[in-house]
Order: structure tokens, then sequence, then C-alpha cells
């Protein structure tokens, strides 16, 4: 077994069995980030394929400054968001006309436990720009200046279809959890 150090010099000095054991140790876990990103599983493949050339041409420049999967988790990331782009299917442009969604008053009587599940599909029915704004923001843990960098949008729209995407998902989850009690009586 490799140390990830090992791993890393190996892939550097292109030997293919570091780079298997690179692509087999992280090849789950990047090609579920890609899919996350983009509906379309060809995409998500294709975005997949070429971050992880990326890796393998940039492991050189990785500095050690935080883990490798963090490193590698926003080569993937920025690859499925170029997908994205490269499709046109990423409109990143405010609409003035429509209303500012507040987060309701309840928002924080967050239940002790959500379906996880449930939450996943409702996230895909987000328009596409919320979506990946909270994507970015609440499980990749990027900040809003970078979002607004990577997506070419002011930090302060980063906010607004954060702020969007919260509230829509809560409203779509309340909705749901009052069809499953209305069914039960």
């Amino acid at each position: 077994m490799f140390s990830e150090q090992q791993v890393i010099e190996g892939c550097i000095r292109g030997d293919r069995s570091a780079q298997q054991a690179l692509y087999n140790k992280y090849s789950g876990k990047m090609l579920a980030i890609c899919k996350r990103y983009l509906k379309d599983f060809e995409l998500a493949q294709e975005a997949f394929q070429l971050a992880f050339i990326k890796v393998f041409k940039h492991l050189g420049k990785f500095e050690f400054k935080s883990s490798l999967e963090t490193w590698m988790t926003r080569i993937f990331i920025h690859e499925a968001i170029n997908q994205l782009r490269a499709g046109k299917r990423l409109a990143l442009q405010v609409n003035i006309e429509e209303p500012h969604l507040k987060l309701p008053e309840h928002f924080n009587d967050v239940p002790e436990q959500f379906d996880a599940e449930l939450v996943m599909i409702l996230l895909e029915k987000l328009p596409e720009n919320y979506k990946i704004v909270l994507m970015m923001f609440a499980i990749d843990g990027f900040n809003h200046k970078e979002i607004g960098e990577k997506l070419n949008m002011p930090e302060g729209t980063s906010r607004s279809y954060l702020t969007r995407a919260r509230t829509m998902l809560w409203q779509m989850y309340q909705q749901e959890l009052q069809r499953h009690e209305s069914r039960r009586i």
C-alpha cells in the first residue's frame, strides 16, 4: 500500500501503478462530484475524464497546503462548471424583476432529522444557477468571492442566489412533508 506522498511522487514520475492507486482511491467520489453538478451523465463523465487529466498533468504543482482530496475536489468542481459553461447551460444573469425571496421566519425551526434523500431530489429541481451556487457554498465550501470569480458574477449575486436557493429548497421540502402527512391521514 502506497502512502499519499508515495502516490503523488509516483504519479509525477509517470508510474502507472501509482496513477492507478490514485485513480482507484478517488474516482468514485470525484465522479459523484461531477454528477452532482451535471445532470447529463455523459457530460459528467467528460468532466470527470478531463479533470483527471488535469490532476495528473498538474500534480507536480500540488503544494501540500491542503489535503490531496481537497485539491482534487476543486479541480473536479471547476471542470464540471466549465462543462456547464461550454454547453451554455448556465445562464448566470440576475432577473431584477423577480421578487426578492426572504427566508421564512420559522426557517430556524429545522427538524431534528432531515430526509437527506428527499433534499437531494429537491435540490435537482432548483433552477440550475441557484443549485450551482448552493452546492458550491454549502457543500463544497467556496465563499461568495470565490463563487463570483468562478461563475463571473458579483458577490452580491452569489449571495442572492444562495438565499433564493435556500428559500426555494426549504419551501419545496415543507410542501413535500405536508403532502406526505396528508397521505397518512
